[in-house]
């Protein structure tokens, strides 16, 4: 309604008025829990504080780890949530799988689990002395010795990366088996007529059916990845020696510290990378008027 025809007509007023007094609380309440902290976040961080805590942090050959070690905890944990989300949609797909609501049911434990309990039964999966799966490797002759999974700086890090795609790839495959489910039978008859193999089929058929989804998908596993913190800090704390030490989990340390100015910075550049993936996504999702 115009601006107009508000002046006009007084029930519409009334409207207008109930309407902004109902939301006004919820404004307020996401202004007090959502602007206000950014805002001090973003100040500290252009602060002269902030500038040369900035410079001190880059100074620090630990940042270089840390950076290094994030793109690593991103990248490795939103291709293989991919990799295992989409195989497993795949797989379910299949005409030949039985009980699929079962199979779906099952392969959503992970992630409806709650990460501290994950993490923790991972641990002791992990353990050097008593865990299950140096057990299993030396009863199999793989291993002559116990494994330091989380307390060896060469695999500590890729052992906190595969519980993170464990916990998170059930999500994936959910997502990508609702877009599969939109591709109808006669395209998959039609390449079986045309004599196509499974490749092709894919390439040709699935692939650019769920390419829009996939795309979502990636941006929110993405997001997750980079924001996730619970599994790093319960299983390794970071360690060993910074090994699988990552954004957010030095930011917790810098809160425990005290150091307001690294928190500021920090927190700066996690908000910006985050705010990068959001503005694909938006970008992607948003409608073209033009169409």
């Amino acid at each position: 309604m115009t601006a107009r025809a508000l002046r006009t007509n007084p029930a519409a007023r009334r409207r207008n008025l109930v309407g902004w007094s109902l939301t006004l609380p919820s404004i307020v309440v996401m202004a007090v829990l959502t602007v206000l902290p950014l805002a001090t976040i973003l100040i500290g961080a252009i602060s002269a504080q902030g500038w040369d805590r900035l410079q001190r942090i880059a100074a620090n050959p630990a940042f270089g780890q840390l950076l290094t070690n994030t793109a690593i905890w991103v990248v490795a944990g939103t291709l293989g949530s991919l990799a295992f989300g989409i195989a497993g949609a795949l797989a379910l797909q299949h005409r030949l799988v039985k009980l699929k609501g079962v199979w779906r049911a099952i392969l959503l434990i992970p992630w409806i689990t709650p990460t501290v309990v994950a993490a923790t039964a991972w641990k002791w999966f992990y353990s050097r002395d008593y865990g299950v799966l140096n057990s299993l490797l030396m009863s199999a002759g793989i291993l002559d010795e116990p494994v330091g999974w989380l307390t060896d700086t060469r695999v500590a890090l890729l052992a906190v990366v595969l519980v993170h795609v464990w916990a998170t790839f059930s999500f994936v495959m959910l997502m990508i088996s609702a877009g599969l489910q939109t591709i109808p039978q006669e395209l998959y008859e039609a390449a079986r007529m045309d004599g196509a193999g499974p490749v092709r089929t894919f390439r040709s058929i699935v692939l650019p059916s769920i390419a829009d989804i996939a795309f979502i998908v990636t941006l929110i596993v993405t997001v997750w990845t980079l924001n996730s913190f619970l599994p790093v800090w319960v299983m390794t704390g970071g360690g060993p020696a910074g090994a699988t030490n990552i954004l957010p989990v030095q930011l917790y340390q810098y809160f425990l510290q005290g150091d307001e100015g690294a928190i500021h910075v920090l927190a700066t550049i996690q908000l910006l990378i985050t705010m990068t993936i959001a503005a694909l996504y938006v970008r992607r999702t948003r409608k073209d008027p033009q169409r």
